[in-house]
């Protein structure tokens, strides 16, 4: 009986614990259970990506986690600012506020350009170079290097600039490129956040290929456009793909060569989205907005493309809304995911890195940081912003770096691989539809650095009606570049008109003159925005008669002054201006001692200045001249006439020792556009020269006015214009040059 009892007890004691450890057990394993992880696959289509944010503030709303996210071009670009910690409206706020335009034009805007950066718009020479290395003739892998993008994308991403682990970001993120090198898919998800999101975008041809991990990266619209397959390889149980992929082109749409390329381009793109989407199951959402005509590069749209986003997501509310937690829940997703808090770190040293034959001294002073203070990201990109505009760097970049629990700031410098020498061409037109027409060509060759100090040794020929050539030595004398010397030869050979009157006849007499002219010169930069300088000039030419009476004689010159010059330059363009002004003072004083035939003083003063007022933008300018003691040679008269020069006379119909020009313009943006924006406008001119200063007055001045339409096309700024003047003169022009300054 005992021993039945005995078994009886045992029996129910392990029944007990067996009960007890089952319910441990159901209360554990009920513990443990886990909501689905979310995951975020965010296509590309350049402007529409904007589309993804509108989404994703729909996603905030119904209160729906995520835990992962993966995304290819601009959807890189907006998942990888979400991951770092920004909300939906401040993603919007920055995609809004980022100039594109600037976006796709490396070169810094010209008001940031060094003095001498800016003299190169004086040479008519196209915006396009070709590098010149020892191996020969290069050219750059695409149209824009991406430096104001780098930079952009740096700046947003800061908050997490010490975080190389992109599965420790707020939330884990992953972005696609393409290896150009092997055309195969490159997934990111280790380094610098803004060099991923950087490669992920760069379009082939357009940005250059960004160098990571010995891959040239580029955009990976091709290998993968809607990266679900990475985004489930992070672990994601349940995925939302967003796709704005661009669609492909109509028939009717093929029109060109460009056409066709873009349409290829699609074509790899759709194959590979499509076969994603096979791979979407019945517990994953697939979002299309349509966006239309909203195109890859409308960007001044993406606000509109971030409301279709926002609308497409409230009409699926129903699907997305099963992925909703509770307001509990989800405050604790939040906490778990909470961005980053980021103040300006304490700078404790600067570094650069350097591979240029520029002193590191040379860089150096293009900076304004100061040790022990706050990081300073404005010095920071102004300083870049100069440095990048020496011409000399194919990208300058920076980085805030942690050494041994000191913060710093590393500028990484990387010289162009096309080569610094430079080798640029350029034409220049005049032309009034009645023969009276002038035409040359440019070719230009300049060596840069030409040592350490970043010297700069250009050589220029000119062929055409005007013939002339040129070799000239720019050397700084200091590493900032605030004093400089300079020496050039130059030979010239040009035609002179002599005109009677106003009456628009044949000019009495027509000289070749040609003329060679050594020139040295020291001077002080001051800023980017002014410069002085001092030199001397000798000349020794020859005028002779080509056509005209024989009771005009052939002649010998000489000429050698001392000059003097002060110019301020803020003008944001030379051709088309739409902002800044621009003033010149010059004397020059001819001397016997220096070589010159005849002794005489001038003084040549201009003025300029654009303001603008959404696409209209009013240009005045200023132009005085005086021989104020003895005779100028004839090269060195003051003429008018011609295109903005008096529109309506011929080309230098009116010359003197005196002169003077006011002129006032109105010009109107008819189209926007980086490569080739138009502009049309009217323009109003009085002006005249005179012999004697006895004879200069107001009452004399000759009236012009201009109608013209214009655009900045890669070879130049050219323009169709008609003039009239006082005479009944009148002329329509075809001109490539430089008309307002």
């Amino acid at each position: 009986m005992y021993k039945i009892m005995f078994r009886l007890s045992l029996s129910l004691f392990f029944l007990t614990l067996f009960n007890i450890s089952t319910s441990f057990g159901l209360i554990a394993a009920e513990t443990q259970k886990e909501r689905p992880k979310i995951g975020l696959a965010l296509s590309g289509g350049g402007a529409r990506g904007a589309a993804h944010v509108g989404v994703i503030k729909v996603l905030e709303e119904l209160r729906i986690p995520i835990d992962y996210i993966a995304g290819t071009s601009m959807g890189a670009v907006v998942g990888g600012l979400y991951a770092s910690g920004m909300s939906s409206d401040e993603v919007a706020e920055q995609l809004a506020t980022i100039n594109w335009d600037d976006v796709f034009n490396d070169k810094p805007s010209r008001p940031e350009r060094s003095q001498r950066r800016k003299k190169d718009d004086l040479l008519y020479l196209a915006k396009g170079k070709i590098g010149v290395t020892g191996a020969g003739i290069q050219l750059p892998t695409a149209v824009v290097q991406g430096q104001k993008f780098d930079l952009i994308l740096k700046a947003l991403t800061l908050p997490v600039s010490e975080i190389d682990n992109f599965d420790q970001l707020p939330i884990p993120y992953r972005a696609v490129a393409m290896d150009i090198a092997t055309g195969k898919e490159v997934v990111l998800g280790t380094g610098d956040l803004s060099l991923a999101m950087h490669a992920s975008m760069a379009i082939p041809a357009v940005f250059a290929p960004i160098e990571l991990n010995g891959q040239l990266l580029v955009d990976g619209g091709s290998a993968n456009n809607l990266p679900i397959s990475v985004v489930r390889d992070m672990g994601a149980d349940i995925v939302i793909a967003i796709d704005i992929s661009t669609p492909l082109l109509t028939k009717d749409e093929l029109d060109g060569a460009l056409a066709v390329i873009e349409q290829l381009t699609g074509i790899l793109t759709s194959r590979n989205v499509a076969a994603q989407v096979k791979t979407l199951s019945e517990n994953d959402i697939l979002i299309v907005p349509e966006l239309g005509t909203i195109s890859t590069m409308g960007f001044d749209r993406v606000l509109e493309a971030v409301n279709v986003g926002t609308e497409t997501g409230r009409e699926m509310e129903s699907q997305l809304a099963k992925l909703s937690l509770d307001e509990t829940d989800y405050r604790e997703y939040l906490s778990n995911h909470r961005s980053f808090e980021w103040e300006e770190p304490l700078i404790d040293f600067v570094r650069f890195d350097n591979n240029s034959s520029l002193d590191e001294q040379v860089l150096r002073e293009h900076f304004d940081l100061s040790i022990g203070e706050p990081l300073d990201l404005e010095a920071i990109e102004s300083g870049i912003a100069t440095l990048y505009g020496l011409e000399v760097f194919q990208t300058v970049r920076y980085d805030v770096v942690k050494e041994d629990g000191k913060t710093g700031i590393i500028i990484n410098a990387k010289q162009k691989e096309w080569g610094t020498d430079s080798l640029q061409s350029g034409i220049e037109l005049s032309s009034d539809f009645t023969g009276q027409s002038s035409f040359n060509i440019g070719f230009a060759y300049t060596k840069q650095p030409f040592n350490a100090l970043n010297g700069e040794w250009r050589t220029a020929i000119q062929l055409g009606e005007d013939l002339g050539f040129f070799t000239e030595i720019y050397q700084p004398l200091d590493p900032a570049d605030r004093y400089f010397a300079s020496a050039g030869i130059s030979w010239s050979n040009q035609d002179v008109r002599l005109f009677p009157d106003l009456s628009g006849g044949r000019a009495d007499a027509e000289y070749e003159v040609g003329k060679w002219e050594l020139r040295v010169a020291v001077g002080r930069n001051i800023g980017k925005w002014g410069e002085v300088r001092i030199g001397l000039s000798r000349t020794t030419g020859n005028a002779d008669i080509a056509v005209g009476d024989p009771s005009f004689e052939n002649f010998d010159f000489d000429d050698g002054y001392f000059f003097a010059r002060a110019t301020v330059d803020t003008l944001d363009s030379l051709y088309f201006p739409r902002s800044g002004y621009l003033g010149s003072l010059k004397w020059t004083s001819a001397r016997e001692t220096l070589g010159a035939d005849d002794e005489y003083d001038q003084v040549l003063l201009s003025l300029g200045a654009a303001k603008s007022w959404g696409d209209g933008t009013l240009i005045t300018g200023m132009k005085y001249g005086s021989t104020i003691d003895g005779d100028s040679a004839i090269h060195n008269r003051y003429r008018l006439g011609g295109y903005m020069n008096l529109s309506g006379l011929q080309k230098n119909q009116l010359s003197g020792q005196h002169f003077g020009l006011l002129s006032v313009a109105y010009q109107h943006r008819l189209y926007r556009s980086q490569l080739f924006p138009v502009y049309a406008g009217a323009a109003l001119q009085f002006g005249n020269t005179w012999e004697d200063k006895s004879d200069i007055s107001t009452d004399d001045l000759i009236a012009s006015g201009t109608l013209f339409v214009g655009a900045d096309t890669p070879i130049g700024p050219l323009y169709l214009g008609y003039g009239v003047a006082e005479g009944d003169n009148k002329a329509a022009y075809l001109f490539i040059g430089q008309p307002f300054f």
